[in-house]
């Protein structure tokens, strides 16, 4: 049995680290499975995996003695082959190549980060991203736009990458009575790229109900841009009650292709997305992309509202079609064979 090393920055709750712990669970009846990231948390306490690897030093961008520690924890282990979930995850996924050329190194992108935040930067990064490129056996990409990034951007080249769309298990749908008023769900972290601070001006002259699930630096701000309407949640470990709600909406500067939307969809939640990253994947007549102004949220959640019931079955049917892991987990475990297996 081969032995898979799943790396990534924080073991607190988001998306990357749902998709990893979810492909710990696919993976841990054909692979021995193991974890590094920084610490005990979410991801962490929620996976049966052989071993772990727990050290804050991943926050450092390039840490000496958190390389030499990877290193030996992937040669006590007898890791084949490590899947890096993160950009620091990425980097020391791809230096320790550089100490064992054997081993084999999938880096995730999920959402290319030094395109979307690399601001002045950006040629900077995107060229330190596509140096790292070369010291990567694969580079699996979770929607077409990252696909299309990572080739016509970072110019990888285009052997390297891998596309297989974000595929989640789907949310539990819980019996419940119908709403007296529309609520509008979103999940996310009250951080500046997320735009929650339209979402909320948005709905001051719509008779809606807007609840948030997520925690951040902006929750005070936000909290008092709010009126009655909006209700604030926090952060919830685990969160499934998506079928409580009517409507999903994630409004945001910068997206891959969005867990937290996979997740309503699965129930049949028609959607409102900022026509970002690869948010365009996930509409196909379920719900609206939006420009992130006022207006057009506003115009979307009237349609949403307008046309429930057509939009509610038309996500679900996307989600089962394209999006549902039961039926295209052999997918993943293919893949980690062939690159294990590769002897180029």
């Amino acid at each position: 049995m081969k032995n898979i090393l799943f790396i990534i920055t924080k073991s607190e709750n988001g998306g990357a680290q749902k998709w990893t712990k979810e492909q710990i669970e696919i993976c841990s009846n054909t692979f021995k499975c193991f974890l590094s990231t920084d610490r005990n948390g979410w991801l962490s306490t929620n996976v049966n995996v052989e071993d772990k690897l727990l050290n804050k030093l991943i926050y450092k961008r390039f840490s000496i003695r958190y390389l030499i520690l990877l290193s030996k924890f992937i040669k006590e282990n007898k890791i084949d082959l490590i899947v890096a979930s993160s950009a620091n995850a990425g980097i020391y996924a791809r230096l320790v190549k550089l100490l064992n050329r054997n081993i084999k190194i999938i880096y995730v992108s999920h959402g290319w980060s030094s395109i979307y935040n690399g601001g002045k930067l950006k040629f900077l990064y995107t060229f330190i991203e596509k140096q790292l490129s070369k010291l990567s056996d694969s580079i699996l990409c979770i929607s077409n736009k990252d696909y299309n990034n990572a080739k016509d951007i970072l110019t990888i080249n285009e052997n390297k990458l891998k596309l297989i769309p974000n595929k989640i298990y789907p949310m539990l749908i819980n019996k419940r009575s119908e709403n007296k008023i529309i609520k509008i769900l979103t999940v996310a972290r009250l951080v500046p790229p997320k735009r929650i601070d339209i979402l909320i001006k948005s709905i001051e002259n719509i008779n809606v109900e807007l609840h948030i699930i997520g925690d951040g630096i902006l929750k005070n701000y936000l909290k008092e841009i709010s009126s009655n309407k909006v209700f604030f949640h926090g952060e919830i470990d685990g969160f499934n009650q998506f079928s409580d709600y009517d409507i999903f909406a994630l409004i945001s500067d910068s997206e891959g292709l969005p867990l937290s939307a996979l997740e309503a969809m699965s129930v049949g939640l028609p959607l409102i997305l900022s026509n970002v990253g690869g948010c365009y994947e996930l509409i196909e007549n379920n719900g609206m992309l939006i420009e992130n102004n006022i207006q057009d949220i506003e115009k979307a959640i009237s349609y949403c509202i307008l046309n429930h019931s057509e939009l509610s079955i038309k996500s679900k049917y996307l989600f089962d079609e394209k999006f549902n892991l039961n039926s295209c987990k052999y997918e993943y475990l293919e893949y980690y064979k062939e690159i294990i297996n590769d002897r180029k």
